[in-house]
């Protein structure tokens, strides 16, 4: 049964739609993702087809490219049109619940809300990521750790992903000079408890709610790891112990349509408490920073 649904237009980007069909499925399982032109059969009802397979994906990509939002036919926007195919999977897929991650291809922009119809302009507030030919490789891992939350890979993949995850997070620790403090024998006995792989449901203020992971390991009396935010697993920086308390920083961008991107801070707290973290986040942004967000992570298993 397919749990990943690939919505695009055919004449927008189906190429990059083939291309990260073929990647997704060596990494989720053949027969993970559903792609309308390869899974409706000659006869099949369209419509019924697309609606079941949205009820039964644990998670929707929705391909942008350049002709995306200028598509037409008979000289009117098609997404314009209540009974436009690629404007259906969206409003279902944001009517179901299940989370929406658009895909930026072909050096596309994400549209703002306005330029929308009514009933998909909440596909504007889901955070983007970019498939770009020269950097498909990297962006292709990224996507797959942040589906990772949602699909469990296969049995295979899932530890190569995982070990390439960390290994790129050394990597970039290793160029930048940041992410890893160099801790105490003490403090490494105290740090053990960090170690590990955990993920927590985070409700942001942005009526938006995501399952984020956190895996941290201990190298060389260094520790080092990924902690997502908004569903993107970003390398840990500015490591310290202090006080029983892990804390570190992590970093984005928020891009608004055309406007310039702008750099958000992730400042977290984690706390050992039981077998859990209780962890609390403040982002920083233009100089000041938002009230902060506090909740629990508790230990990932794959098992079940």
């Amino acid at each position: 049964m397919p749990c990943l649904f690939v919505s695009y237009r055919r004449e927008d980007s189906a190429g990059f739609a083939g291309r990260l069909t073929d990647a997704l499925e060596q990494r989720f399982g053949v027969g993970s993702v559903f792609r309308d032109v390869d899974d409706i059969q000659p006869g099949e009802d369209f419509e019924a087809v697309i609606e079941r397979r949205l009820h039964d994906a644990k998670a929707v990509l929705v391909l942008i490219g350049p002709g995306w939002l200028a598509a037409s036919a008979a000289g009117e926007r098609r997404l314009d049109h209540p009974q436009d195919f690629v404007r259906r999977e969206i409003e279902l897929a944001l009517g179901s619940g299940r989370p929406v991650v658009p895909i930026l291809v072909g050096g596309a922009s994400m549209p703002e809300a306005a330029v929308l119809p009514a009933s998909i302009r909440g596909l504007s507030n889901r955070h983007a990521l970019s498939l770009g030919d020269a950097s498909w490789a990297a962006d292709r891992m990224r996507l797959e750790a942040v589906l990772a939350q949602w699909v469990k890979p296969a049995d295979a993949a899932r530890s190569r992903g995982a070990g390439r995850l960390l290994g790129a997070a050394a990597a970039t620790l290793a160029a930048v000079g940041l992410g890893a403090w160099l801790w105490g024998a003490g403090a490494q006995d105290e740090a053990q408890a960090i170690v590990g792989s955990w993920h927590a449901e985070v409700r942001y203020p942005w009526n938006l709610s995501l399952e984020e992971t956190y895996d941290f390991e201990l190298r060389d009396g260094r520790i080092e790891g990924l902690a997502s935010f908004l569903g993107m697993p970003r390398v840990v920086e500015a490591v310290e112990w202090r006080d029983g308390r892990l804390h570190f920083l992590t970093r984005s961008e928020v891009v608004a349509g055309e406007a310039q991107a702008s750099e958000l801070v992730q400042h977290y707290e984690l706390t050992p408490d039981g077998g859990e973290l209780q962890v609390r986040l403040e982002i920083q942004r233009n100089g000041g920073r938002d009230p902060p967000l506090e909740f629990v992570a508790r230990r990932r298993s794959y098992g079940g």
